[in-house]
């Protein structure tokens, strides 16, 4: 009953969007389509999708600073749209809007976090597969994980994206464009015919030139100014790669070929360094050429504004496919005349959104409109700005209240878009949410309409980032500070609360960081990302049944497979049986990640096999280099270890050694190098490690385990002057029972 409610509803909301005259734009689309010999039927369909590219930052939209030789080929092949917006500066909701021709308030994913799509809404990959298409995706980042449903339809969906504890930030959770380029290659290879109609789909998503921005050499080099472009570059060449091996194929002429991006990146144009805050044009205006089969219309510019949601019925026209009714997007094919000049169709009024604000930093969220010359943003403090005089929005026209901020605003006011919060679109998930207490705040708080305007409170990102960075090179008491500082005038900042929460937990302000856990979910109950670091938070301090009740809450939803939060559990209670056949059922779903192989390693060393550990650790580390990812935290100390066991002593002082230098706050290295030179009776040198531990990292995990190898060392005195000094300088700390 509640699905089917859902989906009238959803149907009642396609409806108020105008879905009887979309429909029938899109009939005409149909005829346009044929009338200008653009449709071929079973034309293999090849979708490429570059992360935060900012149309500005390219060749063939005027730019300068930056060489793109493929995509300037790609664009002599194809139509190019001048002015292609996007409906959300975020991957995933903006990707679902892209595959289902729907915008935001239409699909219900609203952010990267706490959302999943529904299976009421057809698909770009369904609808093809449904005509016989072979469909096959493969994609860069964690963000686009099969767990959020947007690879509903895909025969294959290549997202074994390896997750890391490096960075909290679904920034660091992505791979190298060019296995991501690759693994896509070998399935058209193994789908593509020798017939000249292969109906096969395939979905090419890049995280370059997402943050960071680490291009490699040459791009590195040259452009070491402009990482950015630097990564532009490299994302380049990749979708040159892809291009080759369709021409290799025998498929590109015959292909429909669509390259966008899915928003674009801030630079600081407007205060903001990356996206999801804030809805200006360097945010939402994004690259969009479309190759049509046999090179028609190549060549051509439409400047007219046209919407990402526009990419599913242009496919489906042009393949030949009927589109689903009541999509908020119309064929591109009618922004293109008869002659081949431009702009056959009315101009259209494209709408954006973006949540984050208010989801993640307490702030209101932001909403607007962009036609042909006009983008009327909707904020606390409305703002309204010519994008043809003024692209690059430096003069707000909103204090006159001209005739189009009066027409646009009307216009926003019609669109139906509440704000649904995360995590209602499944109810079980809700009553879950209700069962561990986190159900107090929800809707009532997205009603709420006296936030701030994230234009004027953009500057605290900055102090954000700059208490990340100092909780990322191990300056917990800087970092809490900061956050503290943050939530002060900020307290619906469902992500500080969580850096805040990890500052107190390595300061052992154990009480401290459970309350701030508790605020942000109390903030955000569906927040995947929040129940995770609640399930890692139990973990670390031994309440491991609260642990696994928020790790099988969060399940496909989170950053990491659901097998691996488990065994990660289970390897922390001494259940190496459980342990083990959780990390093998992760490793069936994702074979080559390493975090598996990594826990097999531990439950392998925990059972004395120190022969089978390094192995399953060697393992971790060669998934590790073959993704590029950066070094997983107490994989080398582990490896160290294991030698250290069978006596292979200077091989394991070379490990310890290397986890000390990709992890310098972390002790174990540091205790552990200890305890060897003690066994080869370098007393002086086990002490002095132990006292640069309490020296250089002052924390109270560091004075306990020095105190903790004194008591190995048979120095009980040491480590009793060590625990009286930590619960003088931290009176909150408890000392936690060791896990490795």
């Amino acid at each position: 009953m509640a699905r089917m409610l859902a989906d009238s509803r959803r149907r009642r909301v396609r409806t108020r969007f105008g879905a009887s005259a979309v429909f029938l734009i899109l009939l005409v689309g149909i005829a346009a389509c044929r009338r200008g010999g653009l449709s071929a039927p079973g034309a293999p369909v090849v979708l490429i999708s570059v992360d935060t590219l900012r149309a500005d930052h390219l060749p063939a939209y005027g730019y300068k600073g930056v060489e793109t030789p493929n995509l300037d080929a790609l664009r002599r092949d194809s139509v190019l749209f001048e002015n292609a917006y996007s409906h959300v500066p975020l991957t995933l909701p903006s990707h679902v809007s892209i595959f289902t021709g729907l915008l935001p308030p239409q699909n219900g994913v609203r952010d990267n976090l706490g959302y999943a799509l529904g299976p009421g809404p057809a698909t770009i990959a369904s609808t093809l597969k449904a005509a016989g298409y072979a469909t096959g995706g493969a994609v860069s980042s964690v963000v686009l994980s099969h767990a959020t449903g947007v690879s509903r339809g895909f025969d294959l969906w290549e997202d074994d994206v390896e997750p890391t504890r490096v960075n909290q930030s679904l920034s660091r959770v992505q791979r190298g464009g060019d296995e991501t380029e690759r693994l896509l290659a070998d399935w058209i290879g193994s789908k593509a015919s020798a017939s000249r109609t292969s109906r096969l789909f395939a979905f090419l998503h890049l995280f370059e030139p997402h943050a960071p921005y680490e291009p490699p050499e040459p791009y590195k080099s040259r452009y070491a100014a402009r990482p950015y472009d630097g990564e532009i570059a490299r994302a380049d060449e990749l979708v040159g790669r892809l291009v080759a091996f369709l021409k290799e194929k025998g498929l590109y002429d015959e292909a429909l070929v669509v390259f966008l991006s899915d928003h674009g990146e801030g630079l600081n144009d407007h205060g903001e360094d990356e996206h999801g805050v804030l809805l200006y044009r360097e945010a939402i205006h994004v690259p969009l050429f479309v190759k049509f089969p046999g090179g028609k219309r190549a060549g051509e510019t439409v400047p007219s504004p046209v919407a990402l949601t526009d990419v599913f019925p242009t496919i489906a026209e042009v393949a030949g496919v009927a589109p689903p009714a009541g999509l908020a997007g119309r064929s591109l094919t009618l922004a293109l005349d008869e002659k081949g000049g431009a702009g056959a169709a009315e101009p259209r009024r494209v709408y954006s959104e973006t949540l984050y604000p208010r989801l993640h930093l307490g702030w209101s969220d932001l909403a607007s409109l962009t036609d042909d010359r006009h983008q009327y943003i909707e904020s606390p403090r409305p703002e309204l700005y010519d994008v043809v005089a003024d692209p690059g929005e430096k003069n707000d026209l909103a204090a006159s209240v001209p005739p189009a901020f009066r027409a646009l605003s009307a216009a926003l006011a019609k669109i139906p878009r509440p704000l649904q919060p995360p995590g209602a679109s499944d109810p079980e998930a809700v009553k879950k949410l209700a069962a561990l207490g986190y159900i107090s705040a929800t809707t009532a708080d997205l009603t709420r309409r006296d936030l701030p305007s994230p234009r004027e409170r953009i500057g605290s990102v900055a102090k954000l980032k700059e208490g990340f960075g100092a909780l990322q090179g191990g300056r917990f008491a800087e970092a809490a500070g900061v956050f503290h500082e943050l939530l002060q005038t900020d307290p619906g900042m469902v992500d500080v609360w969580q850096l805040y929460a990890d500052a107190c937990l390595k300061l052992g302000r154990d009480e401290d960081a459970l309350a701030a856990l508790q605020s942000a979910a109390k903030i955000s109950p569906g927040n995947p990302q929040v129940l995770m670091a609640l399930s890692d938070y139990y973990l670390a301090t031994g309440n491991y049944a609260e642990a696994r009740k928020h790790a099988e809450l969060v399940g496909e939803a989170g950053p990491s497979n659901p097998h691996e939060n488990l065994a990660r559990i289970a390897l922390a209670e001494g259940k190496l049986e459980e342990a083990e056949r959780e990390a093998r059922a992760a490793l069936e779903r994702y074979p080559s990640r390493r975090l598996p192989h990594f826990i097999l390693g531990r439950i392998a060393r925990d059972r004395r096999d120190y022969a089978g550990a390094l192995d399953e650790l060697a393992l971790a580390a060669h998934a590790q280099e073959r993704v590029g990812a950066p070094p997983m935290q107490n994989l080398s100390f582990f490896r160290g270890d294991c030698l250290a066991r069978l006596g292979r002593d200077a091989e394991a002082e070379q490990a310890f050694q290397q986890e000390l230098r990709d992890y310098p706050s972390n002790p174990a290295p540091r205790t552990a190098l200890a305890l060897l030179y003690a066994s080869q009776g370098r007393e002086a040198d086990a002490r002095r490690s132990l006292a640069q531990l309490v020296q250089d990292l002052h924390t109270p995990e560091a004075y306990f385990a020095a105190a903790r190898t004194y008591e190995v060392l048979g120095d009980t005195r040491s480590a009793e002057e060590l625990r009286n000094e930590a619960r003088r300088i931290f009176p909150k700390a408890r000392e936690r029972k060791e896990t490795g």
